[in-house]
């Protein structure tokens, strides 16, 4: 049996250099609470707004389910955790993990009892399942810290992926990927050509563009007040 997993972050390119003048505004933290997953996206957009900037979208995901073959049977299952891709119903039978992600999760702290969104390929090692990670033209493999079981990893050739999957599971980490890319991560679970199981409440985040550009107009008229205010100093 192999499974397929995706994390949408894999859409979502990030800057990789410390030096690149953007990436502070990319130094998020990333926790799965409630404020993570919503309220902190707020003042994460405003940070780029303020300085004229557009935000980050996800790139792509359009044609991606076109490289795979399906078995007859085949399902998704979509959850916005990642840790659920070790769902009971997703791992049954799984010989095989192929996932294609910014991140290898296959553990970069201790490990606890339960799957975690960034330890669960372990859970499949440990059940002789033989793991794969494609990350994307973006990501530098090097920055990651090195897995605690044995899993493959490269870079995403592109083109189309040998063999059939019977399993899929596809994540939107809302930690990691901003609301204002609902809208992308729906399209690419809406085209793929599967049933569809939702292993938990995955839902459109609320996110008010109109009020933050009219936020950053705002402060940044009165950023530039203060600044003319200090000049006469």
């Amino acid at each position: 049996m192999r499974l397929l997993a995706v994390d949408f972050d894999y859409f979502f390119p990030v800057p990789q250099d410390p030096e690149d003048p953007l990436a502070p505004l990319y130094a998020w933290a990333h926790f799965e609470t409630p404020y993570y997953l919503g309220e902190v996206w707020q003042e994460r957009a405003l940070a780029f707004l303020l300085r004229g900037l557009p935000l980050p979208q996800a790139r792509g995901w359009e044609g991606f389910w076109e490289r795979f073959a399906f078995a007859p049977e085949a399902r998704l299952y979509y959850a916005d955790s990642n840790a659920l891709a070790f769902h009971p119903e997703v791992r049954r039978g799984v010989r095989e993990v192929m996932l294609f992600d910014a991140h290898h999760d296959a553990g970069y702290r201790p490990l606890g009892e339960e799957p975690a969104c960034d330890d669960w390929m372990v859970h499949y090692a440990r059940q002789g399942a033989r793991l794969r990670v494609f990350y994307p033209f973006w990501r530098d493999p090097s920055l990651e810290p090195a897995p605690v079981v044995p899993v493959e990893r490269v870079k995403d050739p592109g083109g189309p992926v040998e063999g059939v999957f019977h399993r899929v599971f596809l994540c939107r980490s809302g930690a990691w990927v901003p609301p204002w890319a609902d809208e992308a991560f729906f399209a690419l679970l809406e085209a793929a050509p599967l049933p569809k199981v939702a292993l938990e409440a995955v839902a459109r985040r609320p996110f008010d563009l109109v009020g933050l550009l009219r936020r950053s107009e705002e402060e940044a008229l009165g950023l530039r007040i203060m600044e003319r205010l200090r000049g006469l100093f």
